[in-house]
């Protein structure tokens, strides 16, 4: 499984695509409004049936997992 450096990369919040029946270009297209550019200040790991986000910033995660979560 790919993983992201935690220094570069500190927080993650997983979707399990089971658990959570969302369209992730919605969720990305949110991401881009709300947070910024991918890559910038967050970034994902598709894998089958779960994706993982991952951001620079607690505040930015805490914010994606009330909303997502």
């Amino acid at each position: 499984m790919r993983m992201l450096k935690k220094e570069l990369w500190p927080y993650k919040i997983v979707l399990d695509d089971d658990e959570h029946n969302h369209d992730i270009k919605q969720v990305e297209h949110w991401l881009g409004e709300h947070i910024g550019a991918f890559r910038h200040r967050w970034n994902a790991v598709y894998l089958y049936g779960e994706t993982h986000f991952y951001f620079v910033s607690d505040r930015d995660a805490a914010w994606f997992a009330l909303r997502w979560t």
